[in-house]
C-alpha cells in the first residue's frame, strides 16, 4: 500500500516537472518571438520616420542636378547641411543620399560622415528595400547585409524633383551589431528568468510531494518567489520605448487563506493574473506599431495591411473602395523657415483637418507629408467630400500662429475589369494629386515647387 502511493507521489511529481519544463520552455519561445518582433518594428518605424522626414525636407531638383565637382555650390551645401543636421543630431549611425544608375546600379552622392566617410560615385550594396525606393515606394531592409563599414539594417525614402519622378534616395543605417547586442542580452535575461523558475518549480513540487499540508506554507513562500521571478522578466522587458508607465504584475493577496484549498485557488488566481498581464502588453506592442506618433493615425504599416485586404476583394470580386490622396503644400519651406517644431504642428493641424472631413474612415499617415484615406464611395459622395475639405481649407483656424495650410489632394474610384490591383487606383489617385500641386505652384511661384 505505502509502495503504491510512493509509485504514485513519483509519477505526479514526473508529470507536474514534465509540465514545468514545458511551460517554461513555451513562455520562454512566445517572450522572445514577442520581443523580437516588436523590437524589430519600433526600429523599422523609425528609420523609416527619419528617412522620409528627410527626404521630404531636400529639393529634388537640385538634388538631381548634383555632381561631384558642386561641392562649393550652394544647393550641394544645403543638401549636406541637412544630412549633417540628422547625422549630429538624431541617435543613428549615418545618413547619405544615394543615386540611380540603372539597371539595380545605385551608387553614393552625399556622405556628411566627417571619418570615412562613401565617396560621391562610389558604389553602394543592392537591397530589395533600396531598388524599392528606387521605384518610388520608401521601404527598410528585412535582413541585414554587410560592407566595409560594418552590419546595417538600412531605411530608404525616395525624393522626388518638380516632375514626379526619384531625382535621389535618402539612406539611414543603423547597426545590427546593436540590434543583436540588444536580443541577446534579453535572450540571456529569459534563459536565467526560466531556470530559476523551473527549478524553484521543482523544488516546489517536491515540497508538495513529501511536506503536504504541514509544509504548504512553505511552498506558497516558495511560489512567492517564483512570481518575484516572473516580475523581474516582465520588469526587464517593461522599458520605456516599448511599454510606457509601468504596471503592477500581479495584485498583493489580502485575505486570509485557510487549509490546503486556500494556497492552490490562490495560486490559480496570480497565473491566471499572469496571464492577462501578457495578454495586454502584447495588445499593445501591436497597437504602438500600428500607430504614427506624431499624428496618432495609422501608419504606413497599418496600410500595407489595409491593401492587402482591398487586393483580397479585388481577387473575389467584391471590391467596393476609392482612394483619396493628400500632400501638404511647403512642409519643407515651413521646416526650414520656421523650424521643425511649427513643420510638425502643421503635420498634426492636417491630419485633424482631414480626418473632420472624413470622419469615421480610416486615415493613414504613409510618409512625412502624404495622407491617404480608402473608403467606400461613390462620385456623388467623393465630390461632395471634396468640396467639404475645400471649404475646411478656406476657413481653417488661424489662431493657432501657424502659417496658412495648403494641402493637393487627389482621388480614384475603384472601377471592376480596369484596375487589376490597388495601386492602379492608388497611382491615379496619386498622380491627380500631383496635377492639383502643380496648379497650387503655378498660381503661388513664392513658393518652392518640391513635392
Amino acid at each position: 500500500m505505502i509502495k503504491n502511493k510512493i509509485r504514485k507521489t513519483s509519477l505526479y511529481v514526473v508529470i507536474v516537472c514534465a509540465f514545468l519544463l514545458i511551460a517554461n520552455a513555451v513562455l520562454g519561445a512566445v517572450l522572445s518571438n514577442q520581443l523580437s518582433g516588436s523590437l524589430k518594428t519600433q526600429m523599422r518605424e523609425r528609420m523609416l520616420d527619419i528617412a522620409n522626414t528627410a527626404a521630404a525636407m531636400l529639393d529634388g531638383d537640385d538634388l538631381g542636378a548634383i555632381s561631384a565637382e558642386d561641392k562649393e555650390a550652394p544647393e550641394y551645401k544645403a543638401v549636406l547641411k541637412t544630412l549633417t543636421y540628422y547625422q549630429d543630431n538624431i541617435n543613428l549611425d549615418y545618413i547619405y543620399c544615394i543615386r540611380d544608375l540603372g539597371d539595380k546600379n545605385f551608387v553614393f552622392s552625399i556622405d556628411p560622415t566627417v571619418d570615412d566617410p562613401g565617396q560621391f560615385g562610389e558604389p553602394i550594396v543592392y537591397t530589395d528595400a533600396l531598388y524599392e525606393a528606387s521605384l518610388g515606394t520608401p521601404a527598410v531592409d528585412l535582413t541585414p547585409y554587410e560592407d566595409k563599414w560594418g552590419r546595417f539594417y538600412s531605411a530608404y525614402a525616395p525624393v522626388f524633383d518638380s516632375k514626379g519622378k526619384v531625382s535621389g534616395i535618402v539612406a539611414v543605417d543603423f547597426s545590427a551589431e546593436w540590434y543583436d547586442s540588444k536580443m541577446k542580452s534579453f535572450f540571456r535575461t529569459i534563459i536565467m528568468i526560466s531556470t530559476i523558475s523551473l527549478i524553484s518549480g521543482i523544488l516546489i513540487v517536491l515540497v508538495i510531494a513529501y511536506r503536504f499540508r504541514k509544509r504548504f506554507r512553505i511552498v506558497y513562500d516558495e511560489l512567492n518567489s517564483l512570481t518575484e521571478g516572473v516580475e523581474t522578466l516582465a520588469n526587464e522587458l517593461t522599458t520605456e520605448s516599448v511599454f510606457e508607465g509601468g504596471t503592477e504584475l500581479l495584485k498583493e493577496y489580502t485575505g486570509e487563506v485557510k487549509g490546503t484549498d486556500g494556497y492552490i485557488y490562490e495560486m490559480s488566481d496570480k497565473i491566471r493574473a499572469l496571464e492577462k498581464y501578457m495578454s495586454r502588453q502584447i495588445t499593445f506592442v501591436r497597437a504602438k506599431a500600428y500607430r504614427d506618433g506624431l499624428t496618432g493615425l495609422e501608419n504606413r504599416t497599418a496600410y500595407m495591411e489595409h491593401i492587402h485586404m482591398l487586393n483580397e476583394e479585388i481577387g473575389n470580386g467584391t471590391a467596393d473602395f476609392c482612394v483619396v490622396m493628400f500632400d501638404i503644400n511647403g512642409l519643407k519651406d515651413i521646416n526650414d523657415d520656421l523650424g521643425h517644431e511649427i513643420g510638425d504642428r502643421a503635420i498634426v493641424k492636417s491630419a485633424k483637418l482631414i480626418t473632420s472631413v472624413f470622419e469615421g474612415e480610416r486615415v493613414f499617415r504613409i510618409g512625412g507629408d502624404e495622407f491617404v484615406v480608402d473608403l467606400k464611395c461613390d462620385q456623388a459622395k467623393i465630390d461632395r467630400l471634396m468640396n467639404k475639405f475645400d471649404g475646411a481649407l478656406l476657413v481653417q483656424d488661424r489662431s493657432d500662429g501657424l502659417p496658412e495650410l495648403a494641402i493637393s489632394k487627389g482621388y480614384a474610384i475603384y472601377t471592376p475589369g480596369r484596375d487589376k490591383s490597388h495601386q492602379d487606383v492608388f497611382s491615379r489617385a496619386d498622380n491627380e494629386m500631383y496635377s492639383d500641386k502643380k496648379r497650387f505652384y503655378l498660381t503661388h511661384s513664392d513658393r518652392r515647387r518640391a513635392r
